[in-house]
C-alpha cells in the first residue's frame, strides 16, 4: 500500500483517539478556562456592585480571555508528548518503519493536533464570552462589539499555535522532561526575565518579538497598561507564524538526520 500523508494523518488520528486520558485532560483545561472566566466575571461584577466603575470591553474582554495562557500551556505541553511519547515508548521505530520518509508523520501530527485543538479552544473561548456576558449582562463582553470577535479567534490561533511550537520542540529534543522544560523556559521564564537582562533601549523591541508576547498582541484589543509595547494583532499573527515553522522545520531536520 502506497504511504500517501491522507494516510499517515489517518494513522496518527487512531493513536490519538485511542488515548481516553488525553481528551479527558484537555476537556477538563476547557472547563478550567471557562470557570476563570466566570471567576473574573463575578470579581468585576461585584466591584460594579460597590460603587466601582464598569469593565471597558478591554477588561471584560481579558476576563473572558483569562485563561488562554494556561490552554496555551496545556496545549503546548500535549504537542510536545505527541512526539515524545512515541521516543519513550519505542513506538516511534514502527512509525518510521512505516513511513520511511519520515516528515510526513512530523506534518500529520501536525494536522492532527490542530484538527483536536481548534474546535475545543474555539468552544473555550466562546465559552468564556458567553460566562462574562451572562454574569455582567450589558456590561459583559458581547461579539458585537469592536474587536471582540478578533480577540477570540486570535486567542485561540495562539493556543493552537502553542501546541505546534511544542510539538517542534518535541522533534527537535526527543526527551519529554527536556522538550517540556524548554517549553516552560520559552514560553514563560525568559519573557519575565528578558526586562531586567536587556538594557531598556532595546528591551521593548526583543520582548515584543518573543512567542508568548506575540500570542498575546492576538487577543489583546487595548494594550495601552501594558508594561510593554506590543505588536498590533496582524504582526503578532505573523511573528508567531514565523516562530512555528521555524521550529518545526527544526524538528523535520532532525526527524531526517537523526536515527530513531
Amino acid at each position: 500500500m502506497r504511504v500517501t500523508l491522507p494516510r499517515v494523518i489517518h494513522a496518527e488520528w487512531t493513536k490519538l483517539r485511542a488515548l481516553r486520558s488525553t481528551w479527558i485532560v484537555l476537556a477538563a483545561t476547557a472547563v478550567v478556562v471557562i470557570g476563570l472566566a466566570a471567576g473574573a466575571a463575578y470579581a468585576q461584577h461585584r466591584h460594579i456592585t460597590q460603587g466601582g466603575p464598569a469593565p471597558t470591553t478591554a477588561e471584560a474582554v481579558g476576563g473572558a480571555l483569562l485563561g488562554i495562557d494556561l490552554m496555551s500551556l496545556v496545549f503546548g505541553v500535549f504537542g510536545v508528548l505527541l512526539m515524545t511519547g512515541e521516543y519513550g515508548s519505542g513506538l516511534i521505530r514502527a512509525t518510521l518503519a512505516a513511513v520511511p520518509r519520515r516528515t510526513p508523520v512530523l506534518w500529520a501530527k501536525a494536522a492532527t493536533l490542530v484538527a483536536l485543538a481548534t474546535p475545543l479552544i474555539a468552544a473555550a473561548c466562546l465559552g468564556g464570552l458567553l460566562a462574562g456576558r451572562a454574569i455582567l449582562g450589558a456590561d459583559g463582553p458581547s461579539l458585537g462589539d469592536p474587536g471582540v470577535l478578533r480577540a477570540a479567534l486570535g486567542g485561540a490561533a495562539a493556543a493552537v499555535a502553542s501546541g505546534l511550537l511544542g510539538l517542534g520542540i518535541g522533534a527537535m529534543l526527543r526527551h519529554t522532561a527536556g522538550a517540556i522544560t524548554t517549553l516552560v523556559a520559552a514560553t514563560m521564564v525568559v519573557p519575565a526575565l528578558l526586562p531586567f537582562a536587556l538594557p531598556e533601549s532595546i528591551s521593548d523591541d526583543v520582548v515584543r518579538f518573543v512567542p508568548t508576547a506575540a500570542g498575546q498582541a492576538m487577543y489583546a484589543i487595548d494594550s495601552s497598561n501594558n508594561p510593554f509595547p506590543m505588536l498590533s494583532p496582524g504582526g503578532g499573527a505573523a511573528v508567531l507564524a514565523l516562530w512555528v515553522a521555524a521550529l518545526l522545520a527544526g524538528g523535520a531536520v532532525v526527524l531526517l538526520r537523526r536515527d530513531a
